[in-house]
């Protein structure tokens, strides 16, 4: 071992003996006669979170025959504006937007004779839930601990398991 090391630890335990003399203290060693875990019982909570599938209902709007109608009446005027040139080009596109709109027309009402205007749509969803289950858990929060020094019996509550034998203070 290091000679320096050696005094250092020396030193130290000269001037911890020194300082509990000058409090007025000694410690010795006395005999273990019992040790008794003291018990705190405390509520633990834990989350359990469980999840599950079902299948859910949305139920979608279908455009109406009247919006389809007018949609098609765009998009058929956009199309004769194509062609055409001066007060043609105003009569085709008025012509297209007629075409577009009956055949727009037609297509909404043969799609919405069979059927309500609402379409049902099923889809799977993953739904979860998260509970606090709770539980009482029994924990060491010290220990009584019985010794016995100079023919009498004393007892503690110790932070702490002690082994065989207890470090106490005694007086000088």
């Amino acid at each position: 071992m290091n000679s320096r090391i050696s005094v250092a630890i020396g030193l130290g335990a000269w001037l911890f003996v020194g300082a509990a003399n000058a409090h007025g203290q000694r410690f010795t060693m006395a005999r273990v006669t019992g040790v008794e875990p003291v018990y705190e019982t405390i509520v633990v909570e834990t989350p359990v979170t469980t999840c599950h599938r079902e299948i859910v209902e949305r139920h979608v709007s279908r455009p109406s025959v009247a919006g389809q109608t007018l949609a098609g009446a765009i998009i058929g005027a956009a199309i004769g504006r194509q062609f055409g040139g001066g007060s043609g080009r105003d009569a085709l596109t008025m012509i297209g937007a007629a075409a577009g709109s009956a055949v727009a027309n037609e297509r909404a009402v043969r799609r919405h004779r069979g059927g309500s205007s609402v379409a049902v749509i099923r889809e799977p969803v993953e739904r979860c839930a998260t509970e606090f289950r709770q539980h009482a858990e029994r924990r060491v929060t010290g220990y009584w601990v019985d010794y016995r020094h100079r023919g009498r019996n004393y007892r503690i509550l110790s932070p702490e398991r002690p082994g065989r034998q207890l470090r106490i203070a005694v007086g000088s």
